[in-house]
């Protein structure tokens, strides 16, 4: 801290805060005595990040400073080179696979030892060597640390210089299987299981995406998981599942509940690499500019399997990228599409003379601009040369657009991946504004005919009695329970007395367009579509009471328990109680 030029004061007080620590020992639930600690800080001490920041950032000097005086050689790429990478206590260090580098190494790791006690734990480090070093033994030797055949991990994920195998994904996998394998997971309503997939196992495995590609086996597996337990509870057995996992993993506008597909992430994280790799500058990107000149390039055989899944999504988005030429923007010359949405290897015709093309190699579109103007050498040709003057300079906005917006987001990203897909009609009665999960999950299923009802049951095989449990008439069946049957029907007159100038019984789409037409405002169209919801959760309930639980309760006592749940719901809304009269 005194190096950096922070104020004694402040340095004393810091001091104080390490050196004046007490601790004690619960014993049978209660403090028992104190003792005194010479240095350390207390476990959650907010000053414990900060000042861990600043005792890394001095070991990043002793590394910058053997690179400047070339005792330390790092990996290069252009102009530049990276001679570690440190992020919390991980740290990976890239250099010569010779002594004195390793010596070097050996000197910074023992400076910063001495100076801030921090040590190399040998056990938790490793060596990983390209497979034309021949000092591997001696290296190891000398810095006491062991060499590794397989990936090394690195912020949990590993990374090797070959591809990755499927026991390499093994630890995923199992993570997974043992978060869906959870006594509270079980325990988990049909919404709840869906929220718990959404904002717990995805992000999970959206962790995993964003730092490597992951095979087919390992995606396999890991939508068999989240579908069993979706629909199932139990991931180790098989059962009757109505709908199938990709119509799932849908939006709610295209007739899914809003889970995002293992691919839909992959598409995600895929366009916004693109996205900075052509709007921002840091080490990644330089490298790959420096390697593979442009996404749109020719691929070659040596690329690394992500870079070649980058360019594969690039090309098949190029149509929703606008470049704008700018002073300090990074396109490629001959092959981004800044002319006008074309590229100079698409204008320019290869079987005439192209010997000027031999000076560009890498560079850049600033190669041609000098003071924000076009400055294109005279032996290009003379139809080119007019073509790009004609491209406007911008200057003080973005260099890139998707689709006309300079802003980008995971759902501008989710909009294109599935475009291809049509809007469902329905979804904004099931997912309206104030939609409650736990009845409109059911309200989904119902639409979607995956409910086990009779119907469904029979024609898998499985004798169950084909009757309505309710009025013992009608086939259990999806258009029967909803609201062709009776008690259902009768349901639905207790709760929204205009049905009953119905004159035929309507199934779940002709409600759907009754209650549309009854509504005078947006926020009397959401109740109604609450209501319906909630009324096909506590019929679903009722009729499974009555087979399983020998429960058997009339019309009125279900519509009170809808009318109470979904009153309990309006007190959360803005204008809630001036719909409560509703309910009456």
């Amino acid at each position: 801290m005194k190096a950096k030029g922070l104020p004694t004061i402040f340095i004393s007080w810091i001091k104080s805060c390490i050196s004046d620590v007490h601790f004690s020992v619960a014993i049978n639930g209660s403090l028992e005595g104190y003792f005194n600690s010479t240095n350390g800080l207390r476990q959650g001490c907010p000053l414990s990040p900060y000042l861990f920041t600043i005792v890394m950032d001095g070991l990043s000097e002793c590394f910058e400073e053997a690179k400047n005086n070339q005792l330390f050689s790092g990996i290069s790429m252009g102009n530049s080179a990276i001679t570690h990478l440190l992020y919390a206590d991980d740290l990976l260090v890239f250099s010569k696979a010779n002594l004195e580098e390793a010596s070097c190494l050996k000197d910074i790791l023992g400076r910063f030892a001495a100076s801030s006690g921090l040590n190399i734990n040998p056990s938790k480090s490793s060596i990983l060597f390209s497979k034309n070093s021949h000092l591997c033994e001696d290296i190891c030797e000398f810095l006491n640390i062991q060499q590794t055949l397989r990936p090394l991990k690195y912020l949990g994920i590993p990374i090797f210089v070959k591809k990755l195998s499927q026991v390499d994904f093994q630890p995923l996998i199992m993570k997974i299987t043992k978060a869906l394998e959870g006594w509270k997971a079980k325990m988990l309503s049909f919404g709840g299981r869906i929220q718990y997939l959404r904002y717990t196992i995805f992000n999970s495995i959206a962790y995993w995406i964003r730092g490597s590609i992951l095979p087919k086996y390992c995606l396999k597996t890991l939508n068999k998981l989240c579908s069993r337990f979706l629909y199932g509870r139990d991931i180790t057995v098989k059962k009757i599942q109505l709908v199938a996992w990709k119509d799932s993993c849908l939006p709610k506008a295209k007739g899914g509940l809003g889970l995002p597909s293992l691919d839909a992430l992959s598409f995600n994280f895929s366009c916004s690499l693109i996205w900075r790799f052509l709007t921002t500058n840091c080490p990644l990107f330089s490298w790959w500019r420096w390697k593979y000149i442009s996404l749109w390039s020719p691929i070659s055989k040596l690329c690394s399997p992500f870079w070649k899944h980058l360019s594969l999504i690039a090309q098949q988005q190029k149509h929703c990228l606008q470049l704008r030429i700018s002073p300090n923007c990074n396109f490629s010359l001959l092959w981004d599409h800044w002319c006008f949405g074309k590229s100079i290897m698409d204008i320019v015709d290869l079987n005439a003379d192209c010997s000027w093309m031999v000076s560009i190699n890498q560079e850049f579109t600033s190669f041609i601009m000098h003071n924000g103007r076009w400055h294109v050498p005279e032996d290009w040709p003379f139809n080119l040369k007019r073509l790009i003057d004609s491209v406007p300079i911008w200057n003080d906005v973005g260099c890139c657009l998707w689709r006309n917006s300079d802003i980008v987001s995971n759902k501008l990203f989710s909009k294109e991946f599935y475009a291809h897909l049509p809007n469902v009609s329905w979804h904004r009665f099931v997912w309206h504004k104030h939609s409650s999960i736990r009845f409109s999950s059911y309200g989904w299923l119902a639409i979607k005919n995956g409910l086990k009802t009779s119907d469904n049951l029979l024609k898998r095989g499985i004798l169950v009695n084909p009757c309505c449990t309710f009025c013992q008439d009608g086939r259990d069946s999806h258009t029967h329970l909803f609201f062709e049957c009776d008690f259902s029907f009768g349901i639905l007159n207790f709760l929204i007395p205009q049905s009953q100038t119905l004159l035929l019984r309507p199934n779940l789409y002709q409600i759907f367009d009754f209650i549309e037409e009854i509504s005078d405002t947006k926020e009397m169209l959401n109740f109604f579509c609450l209501l319906i919801n909630t009324s096909i959760y506590f019929i679903w309930r009722a009729r499974n009471d009555r087979i399983f639980g020998n429960n058997i309760e009339c019309f009125t006592t279900v519509g009170r328990k809808i009318k109470k749940a979904v009153g309990a719901k309006l007190l959360n809304w803005k204008n809630g109680l001036n719909l409560k009269h509703l309910l009456c």
